[in-house]
């Protein structure tokens, strides 16, 4: 996020949920498991948008659409709530 020039307050804004719930998701503490994925996406997006090569993720890797216990169709939407 702080390669971007990113906070947690600024993502809310444009999901339309608060910073603390960003910060939630972030932590893996939201209770959706693909809340993170929709997060990870959009970091993925800004980040290919300003031509930054952000660190590559340790916990969210892959295609979240090859794991079986995830909605992908939910993470596709890009809503939080």
């Amino acid at each position: 996020m702080s390669r971007l020039g990113l906070t947690a307050e600024r993502i809310g804004k444009d999901f339309g949920v608060s910073g603390s719930r960003v910060e939630q998701i972030i932590t893996l503490k939201s209770g959706a498991l693909e809340y993170p994925w929709i997060i990870r996406a959009y970091l993925l997006s800004k980040a290919a948008a300003q031509g930054v090569e952000l660190t590559p993720l340790t916990a969210l890797r892959g295609n979240p659409h090859d794991y079986w216990f995830l909605d992908g169709d939910f993470i596709d939407r890009g809503e939080i709530d």
